[in-house]
């Protein structure tokens, strides 16, 4: 038996709108979850505050961004050295032989988006540990978001997510070393 408190109906449209004009990539289900409240419950609090559906947030947000693209990648939100969300419709080009999107392209976006989001020069080698969860063909929608976790000396850990609406396609982890004055230093161990 759950004991949740629920807000009540004012205060729970307010931090929803909040929510979804800082991440309009949440879905109706995420939302529900956060706020403990059924899927239809949202629904009506998004009709009643006229907020559209994420697919139409996320093509607003879109138009609405005047030329940043990361190739043909549209970054809808940027806060530089904390978070990035973008979007990328997959193309004929960017599959194999099979018909997919193979990890390279996929790697390749990822690294672009994290490298955007920390906004800093990084030394030529980095480390990528990623995650290809579910293939992906031509013409999806994917949704890619990137984070800051945290700095240890030189290096930053940024985690990289590429949805499409509600299927993970691929996650990235990648640690850059940040070229400091101290060039020799990239390691961490000698800044403070």
């Amino acid at each position: 038996m759950k004991t949740k408190s629920r807000l009540d109906k004012d205060t729970r449209r307010e931090r929803m709108a909040a929510m979804l004009h800082h991440d309009p990539g949440r879905t109706d289900r995420d939302l529900a979850e956060a706020f403990g409240v059924s899927v239809a419950t949202i629904r009506l609090d998004r009709k009643m505050l006229g907020i559209p559906q994420m697919r139409s947030r996320l093509e607003a947000a879109v138009q609405n961004t005047p030329g940043d693209h990361l190739r043909d990648v549209d970054i809808i939100s940027l806060e530089k050295g904390k978070d990035g969300l973008a979007l990328v419709r997959t193309t004929d080009e960017m599959t194999d032989a099979a018909g997919i999107v193979p990890a390279s392209k996929l790697y390749g976006i990822a690294a672009d988006m994290a490298q955007t989001v920390v906004d800093l020069p990084f030394a030529p080698t980095q480390v990528g540990n990623i995650k290809y969860k579910t293939p992906c063909g031509s013409g999806v929608q994917l949704v890619v978001k990137a984070r800051v976790a945290h700095m240890h000396g030189n290096k930053q850990y940024i985690y990289v997510q590429i949805t499409t609406k509600e299927t993970e396609i691929f996650r990235a982890k990648f640690i850059m070393n940040v070229l400091g004055e101290d060039k020799g230093d990239t390691d961490g161990k000698n800044s403070g």
